[in-house]
């Protein structure tokens, strides 16, 4: 007789088991890539305010030349949240999102978790929790280490625009997670799956990786490419606004990215409610 219950403790518990590892790799990755960012802006920073660079801009001004305030760290901060660290959780979500369905069904072990007293949308809502605790445990992990080393390394710390943009990326990841989700619900085939949700993944990470030398802080300081931004219209990334996050707990707040991260969370909430739906009606080949 199937169960009626909608949440299976043994399934999550097996997720948890075959992915800790993995987890854990993801956290160690991104908090060391928190850590080279934070010491390399921190080595920019100083260099700029040094009296070499001071006596540079000085005599380029005595002689007439004007060049644009270049600061190297905004550009590696922007690359940080939008690039660097994205890339461990991206591969996290691809792997776990098609291993945890698509991946099951193709091999036929999805036949074994069926036989059990698990019915289909216990299994869908199972799969969908891991996918949105995993990544917030790792985010709010990386977060809380990124504090302590802008505190402990570059002795400021913006702890509300910190967390705010680390939620910006949790709901984006939320959103790749859930069209990888999707993909791996839709189709029967491993591979299929894994085109779908991963080939998007791809594109999402190359056209924001463009999409920064396009953006306004970089096209001010004369290393952008305005012609690049449109890669920011052409990617979830680039609905995550950096920029308008920065002014949290400052006296002039640009709420902007409220709007953007709704539409993310709209987009994670559809595609896993339709990956759902779909796993539950659709056939399987048992």
């Amino acid at each position: 007789m199937k169960t009626t219950k909608l949440f299976s403790r043994p399934l999550f518990g097996q997720n948890m088991r075959t992915y800790w590892f993995f987890v854990l790799a993801v956290v160690l990755i991104m908090s060391m890539m928190s850590g080279v960012v934070t010491i390399a802006i921190d080595a920019i920073q100083s260099e700029l305010a040094g009296d070499l660079n001071g006596e540079m801009l000085e005599k380029m001004g005595k002689t007439g030349l004007e060049i644009p305030h270049m600061d190297p760290s905004v550009i590696l901060d922007t690359m940080y949240y939008k690039v660097i660290v994205l890339i461990p959780i991206f591969l996290l979500v691809v792997v776990a999102s098609n291993a945890l369905i698509a991946s099951q069904v193709d091999d036929g072990s999805m036949a074994y978790i069926l036989a059990t007293p698990t019915e289909r949308r216990a299994v869908a809502f199972t799969h969908m929790v891991f996918m949105l605790v995993v990544p917030l445990l790792i985010m709010g992990i990386v977060c809380g280490v990124k504090c302590a080393l802008n505190e402990q390394i570059i002795g400021d710390v913006d702890w509300e625009a910190t967390v705010v943009k680390f939620a910006g990326m949790y709901v984006l990841v939320e959103a790749v997670s859930a069209v990888c989700y999707l993909g791996s619900c839709l189709f029967n085939r491993s591979s299929r799956a894994l085109t779908f949700g991963g080939g998007i993944t791809v594109w999402c990470f190359i056209a924001s990786l463009l999409g920064v030398f396009g953006s306004d802080k970089l096209v001010e300081m004369g290393v952008g490419i305005t012609e690049l931004d449109i890669f920011n219209q052409l990617t979830l990334v680039g609905l995550l606004d950096i920029t308008a996050m920065e002014t949290v707990g400052s006296d002039m707040v640009n709420y902007d990215f409220l709007w953007k991260l709704g539409i993310l969370a709209g987009i994670a909430a559809v595609a896993y409610g339709a990956g759902a739906l779909r796993f539950c009606r659709k056939d399987l080949p048992l």
